[in-house]
């Protein structure tokens, strides 16, 4: 039986990965959500896994309090992670953002995850190991865009912590690994400057942006048995355009 942690489900790399993969109908899954319940509902209702939906808001303090306290009542140890909450990205100068822009990201990204992994991460180790894999951007690559500090503060932040995490616990077979896709066409890019996604497409070397499935893919081979050894990376998802 497995067991997997999703955390941002309703992400449209996490609801690409829970489509594709192949589930059996003894593997347990808890997904968090917090917002477009109804894509993730249905998907939960098409596969012979026991999904647990869990509504949490990461931004605030009390709603990843109560997540974690929901993980302890249910005594759920996962041998499997996703890391995938997103939130809006909006293009702003330095001088147009507050504070509070920079804490809402660093909340959703990276507090999440840190007080889930300090939850689960001992009883995963005592399990026998287990995989983890956490959705940053290919703006960690090399030198990120202007006008998204908040953004790219934060996902640097969660490659840090990741990478942290990587090495502490490879000896306990838990094997911690990060992907970077680039430009994806999702519905968290309202808020870029019009254009810029018909620009990133034209001057990828596929002629595209980024697409859920090809994230997708590479998630399920890294929360897979199939990888042995690889932990602490953060591979690209470019379609080989250089960040």
């Amino acid at each position: 039986m497995s067991r997997y942690l999703i955390l941002g489900a309703s992400s449209e790399v996490a609801l690409a990965f829970m489509k594709a993969h192949a589930w059996s109908e003894d593997d347990e899954v808890i997904a968090q959500y917090f917002s477009h319940k109804d894509a993730l509902e249905e998907l939960a209702g098409s596969i012979p896994a026991k999904v647990i939906m869990r509504r949490a808001d990461f931004m605030m303090d009390e709603g990843v309090s109560e997540f974690v306290e929901f993980l302890r009542e249910e005594k759920f140890t996962p041998t499997h992670i996703l890391h995938a909450p997103a939130f809006p990205v909006r293009n702003a100068r330095l001088t147009e953002l507050e504070w509070g822009d920079f804490r809402a990201q660093m909340m959703i990204q990276v507090r999440s995850f840190f007080e889930v992994m300090r939850t689960v991460i001992k009883p995963m180790s005592r399990a026998g190991g287990g995989r983890v894999v956490v959705v940053l951007s290919a703006y960690t690559m090399n030198v990120p865009p202007s006008f998204l500090s908040d953004y790219v503060t934060a996902k640097y932040a969660l490659m840090g912590f990741t990478k942290s995490i990587a090495a502490e616990y490879a000896g306990k077979k838990i094997l911690v690994n990060m992907i970077s896709p680039s430009m994806m066409e999702t519905k968290f890019l309202a808020g870029i400057y019009e254009g810029v996604s018909e620009h990133s497409a034209a001057h990828n070397p596929m002629k595209r942006n980024a697409r859920p499935e090809d994230s997708a893919s590479l998630v399920e081979y890294l929360l897979s048995d199939s990888n042995t050894f690889i932990t602490g990376a953060n591979i690209p998802v470019t379609g080989g355009e250089e960040y």
